[in-house]
């Protein structure tokens, strides 16, 4: 019999149509109804939590006072071994799942729990309200929301372009459909539906050949912008593929144009694998090698922060990256002891900072890090965690990350670094403050050797990789000479002519060079291995050392000579233009330049009338310049005087307050950084990285601001005391032709039995990397982490 609270249970409705259910997993942990407790479902916001060793089922209903659960366990079915002879089951065709239901894949056990009494009750009874089991009953025959949204992210919907309507046929002359027009491939051939030209696709994964020739013929032919793939060919499908768009399209009545080139769409038979089924194919086969020299397997290991993450699908992106951040430490001392928002639990699903938590408990806990003994392999891998309501929400409204197909993960990388400055803006510790570093472009005139500096604040570097090919493999891929970090950084900073005018002597040759101001304590760096190759993106797998030959560890990586040196010997600072005075506070009148310069004034003489006769207008500013013509300053750089701006000296705008707090300072902070460097926000930064460890107060009589040129001398001379010697903390690695295919995966240095030791992060499979995996970061290495000697991430 169930208690009194589930018989007179009156506040609880049945879910409509569109309500979510949520049933995968616990809302604020891991947890599972695979868990011996299960999962407790609420009846009365159907959302699930769990009564595991953070019994989240308590907090739940202590804090909404929401007592009644359908209590749900799973024990997984075992696969039914087939019988001799009989035929396997029809292999995957397209990039879907098909909508099981619960019962087909577990054994089901289900209970009424009630946290007031603190008691379980079975399901099925006689004075249970009719409407209680009907609502017990529409919960557990529902889809869960995470299901939904995952079968509704897998579909993949392929739609006509606007080229698709455009299609105007030429007379066709006699046509060959047996092989490409420009070379011999008889495979991956494609036809132009405009004129019937037959070309050769793009190389693709397997081993298919293709030299491009149908994408050279729409690049020498206006118009002729859609293709489609012979070998794709059925009744009921084919490979349309639009070069103007880029992209996979459906051409509305197809068959009456192939009819056109003697081809019957319901007669032909599809004798080559279509895009989607390279694609699947390509994420099944494309894995990093999982066995050591002697051909065993690599060693699992389970525990503590060495949980991995089942793949949703084309989710080896975000798990890369997510396994990368909270590895480190800033990130580990900023989310564990976290505690939930109150005010958000209602909704924990729709809270990105509950989401981040709870990714933090999943991931560093350990709780998870167990054998996966469900599984029919010989080696039991851990059963990891399903970050699917972080995915979903971290994904909304993004044309490319809500989906379920595979991403860069260096743009995912930068989209969520620039998440979590935004979501923690106000903290004063935050997760990514040891990554910000200043970058510092310095541009300098080759007539006068005027310079001015260019100041950015930055969380990640991308290097140039030099990409000479030595030679072909057997399968007809590029080899190529294997080049160093320190290539790579030196050729970073090299030298380079731009396009820009020089606002002191103007000259048209400027130089343009990158250092770096500030070194973060963990440096990240992305190297550009994306190439065009035919008007086609495709990635070089140049192998990157970061090995000597000699040394049995990974060397340290000394980036000194990145070092800015400021303003050196023979320079001098280019004048202020206009955008730079208007970005300091003073924006001068435009049609007063205009009308000054259309006399003849140089634009630094306008500058300096304008601000002078209070900005005012063109005739009050030529009478103060034909009064001073003869000044001896007249045609020095104009530079806003010290605290002048539209508020006082000491109060800055809330505009500038605000951009600094959007590069991650406390508003308190940055206000007396700009109080305190008379309103130069340049210097205002400088002085905010020096002083990392500020309170913010503010003493009656501010000291002296000291100029900008002291405080870089200062800053160099400071960070000159340690030398910016970097280690290898981590790398994501990427295998495939292009960074949107193949299958990422993440080597991370972690200590083991008190020894540093390279874990690989292969979804899931979370094992001991040995010598051969060195090779695979080496040449397939995309995004690198540095943890800078002795900083917290140094182990």
């Amino acid at each position: 019999m169930a208690c009194t609270h589930f018989n007179s249970a009156d506040s609880i409705k049945a879910p409509t149509k569109g309500t979510p259910i949520f049933k995968d997993d616990c809302m604020l942990c891991f947890d599972t109804a695979f868990e011996p407790k299960g999962l407790d479902i609420c009846l009365h916001c159907f959302q699930s939590f769990s009564r595991g060793d953070l019994n989240h089922t308590q907090l739940h209903s202590t804090l909404f006072d929401h007592t009644l659960y359908l209590n749900l366990k799973k024990v997984l079915k075992p696969k039914r071994e087939r019988k001799e002879g009989e035929e396997s089951p029809e292999k995957i065709a397209k990039l879907e799942i098909r909508d099981q239901s619960e019962e087909d894949l577990f054994n089901i056990q289900t209970a009424l729990f009630c946290s007031s009494c603190d008691d379980q009750f079975p399901v099925k009874q006689e004075d249970l309200p009719a409407s209680t089991s009907s609502i017990v009953d529409t919960v557990l025959h529902s889809s869960s929301n995470e299901r939904k949204e995952e079968i509704k992210s897998w579909e993949q919907e392929i739609l006509p372009c606007h080229h698709c309507f455009d299609i105007v046929q030429q007379p066709i002359k006699d046509l060959d459909l047996t092989k490409c027009q420009s070379c011999d491939l008889k495979e991956n051939l494609w036809i132009c539906v405009v004129c019937g030209s037959l070309g050769c696709g793009r190389q693709q994964f397997g081993g298919i050949p293709g030299n491009s020739h149908a994408l050279s013929h729409f690049q020498t032919h206006e118009n002729h912008n859609i293709a489609v793939k012979l070998g794709s060919l059925s009744s009921d499908s084919a490979d349309c593929y639009c070069y103007n768009c880029n992209d996979e399209v459906k051409v509305p009545e197809l068959g009456k144009y192939l009819s056109r080139f003697g081809i019957n769409i319901h007669e032909v038979v599809k004798t080559e694998k279509n895009l989607t089924e390279l694609q699947i194919e390509q994420n099944v086969k494309w894995d990093f090698n999982m066995d050591q020299k002697d051909g065993k397997s690599l060693v699992p290991v389970f525990g503590r922060e060495l949980t991995g993450f089942k793949n949703l699908g084309n989710s080896c992106y975000l798990a890369s990256v997510l396994q990368t951040l909270f590895s480190l430490q800033s990130y580990k001392q900023f989310f564990l002891n976290r505690d939930f928002p109150i005010d958000k639990l209602t909704t924990p699903n729709a809270d990105l900072n509950i989401q981040l938590i709870k990714i933090a408990d999943g991931l560093l806990s350990g709780r998870y890090s167990v054998p996966d003994f469900s599984t029919t392999e010989e080696i039991k891998f851990q059963r990891g965690i399903k970050p699917f309501g972080f995915k979903n929400l971290i994904g909304q409204n993004h044309a490319e990350f809500s989906t379920m197909k595979q991403q860069d993960a260096y743009e995912f990388w930068l989209y969520i670094m620039d998440k979590i400055d935004d979501l923690y803006a106000s903290e004063e510790d935050r997760p990514n403050s040891p990554l910000h570093f200043v970058l510092e472009n310095k541009l300098k005139c080759s007539t006068c050797s005027s310079v001015r500096f260019i100041k950015e604040i930055t969380n990640s570097l991308s290097l140039p990789v030099e990409d000479t090919v030595l030679d072909f493999d057997d399968d007809g891929r590029e080899r190529y000479q294997p080049v160093t970090f320190e290539s790579c950084f030196k050729n970073w900073a090299q030298e380079e002519e731009i396009e820009h005018k020089c606002s002191f002597c103007n000259g048209e040759k400027l130089v343009k060079s990158h250092s770096l101001q500030t070194f973060p304590d963990v440096l990240t760096v992305s190297t550009e291995r994306i190439k065009l190759k035919n008007w086609v993106p495709v990635k070089t797998d140049v192998p990157i050392l970061f090995k000597r030959a000699e040394e049995k560890t990974l060397e340290r990586i000394d980036l000194s000579n990145l070092r800015s040196q400021g303003l050196l010997e023979g320079e001098s600072l280019m004048p202020e233009d206009v955008s730079d005075i208007e970005e300091a506070g003073f924006e001068p009148n435009s049609e007063a330049i205009q009308q000054l310069e259309a006399m003849g004034f140089p634009t630094n003489r306008c500058l300096k009338a304008l601000f002078n006769t209070g900005n005012l207008s063109a005739e009050d500013a030529m009478n103060w310049l034909f009064s001073h013509m003869e000044d001896p300053d007249i045609d020095s750089p104009f530079e806003l005087p010290k605290g002048n701006s539209s508020k006082p000296a000491n109060e800055p705008s809330q505009e500038m307050v605000d951009n600094l707090v959007s590069m991650g300072f406390t508003s308190k902070l940055a206000k007396k950084a700009l109080i305190l460097n008379n309103i130069n926000i340049e210097a205002a930064v400088e002085w905010l990285f020096s002083n990392p460890d500020d309170d913010g107060e503010i003493a009656d009589e501010p000291p002296k601001a000291k100029s900008q040129e002291e405080q870089i001398s200062e800053l160099i001379v400071k960070e000159s005391i340690k030398r910016p010697e970097y280690k290898l903390l981590a790398v994501i690695c990427h295998k495939g032709m292009t960074v949107h295919s193949g299958h990422y995966v993440v080597f991370i240095k972690k200590k083991i039995d008190g020894q540093p030791r390279w874990i690989l992060f292969n979804d899931e499979k979370v094992v001991l990397a040995d010598e051969a995996n060195i090779k695979e970061m080496e040449s397939n290495g995309y995004l690198y982490i540095f943890a800078k000697v002795g900083s917290k991430d140094d182990l």
